[in-house]
């Protein structure tokens, strides 16, 4: 109970196995408009959600959920051609590797998504699926760092916020007192300007009765998370990175 209003709270912790594939485009001295293309194996990434809904049917649902993922693998080095002469010349007075292209080096990129999310659902207690239509804000924060030479990186950090549209549908296949077996899809997609981000989602929850307020169980699916920045949109560090794959994590749903 808060503020004279039932509240329904449904919680999820879990693991996400994904690579990281695409490219970063530099933005810092020498470096300026080359790219390091990423190509990262599996890692297992944490992540969590909760979710809050009333008895009010005027006042939307909320959710706030994040993921932390650090992957860590090779990159491909390409200096732009704009840039060739002065970036040889500044590697040698540095006695860096003088790196053409397709030097390849080690790699690791640590990002975080937030995501702040506000929607109403409909149909809930109907036989059909549910539609949930709403808001997000995602935020995100990424750091690649490139080794190249021991104890020498180059990094690179990009952070911003954008709104995205969010729907979603929610299936009960199975339901009773005792246990539920769902089928949830849900989606974001950033319409704002020219880079293409967004974040779709397919999964299963299986769901067992624990007392009169509390049910526990597991959910899985697969995540598809993509960003492609282009030029200053959204932050000056430009390129495309992919973070899409299987997760399986922990759910509590308490009335």
């Amino acid at each position: 109970m808060l503020f004279g209003l039932d509240l329904e709270i449904k919680t999820s912790l879990g693991t996400q196995y994904a690579p990281s594939k695409g490219k970063v485009v530099y933005t810092k001295e020498f470096w300026k408009n080359s790219f390091g293309d990423i190509d990262h194996e599996n890692s297992a990434n944490l992540y969590g959600s909760i979710e809050c809904k009333t008895d009010n049917a005027l006042l939307p649902k909320f959710s706030f959920s994040f993921i932390d993922s650090k992957t860590e693998g090779h990159s491909f080095i390409h200096i732009s051609a704009n840039d060739l002469v002065n970036g040889i010349i500044n590697a040698l007075e540095q006695n860096l590797p003088i790196t053409i292209n397709n030097t390849q080096y080690t790699s690791r990129l640590a990002m975080q998504t937030y995501d702040f999310l506000l929607y109403y659902e409909f149909f809930e207690e109907s036989h059909w699926p549910s539609l949930g239509v709403g808001i997000d804000i995602k935020k995100f924060d990424f750091d690649y760092a490139v080794t190249i030479i021991d104890g020498l990186n180059f990094n690179d950090h990009g952070d911003g916020t954008v709104p995205m549209l969010y729907l979603k549908t929610h299936w009960d296949i199975k339901k009773s007192k005792k246990h539920r077996l769902s089928l949830e899809l849900d989606g974001k997609q950033y319409f704002a300007g020219p880079s293409t981000i967004y974040d779709y989602r397919a999964k299963i929850d299986v769901m067992m009765r624990y007392n009169d307020t509390t049910m526990l169980g597991i959910e899985m699916g697969y995540r598809a998370n993509y960003f492609n920045i282009k030029g200053s949109d959204i932050v000056n560090v430009g390129g495309d990175m992919d973070t899409s794959g299987v997760f399986i994590g922990f759910r509590g749903d308490f009335e």
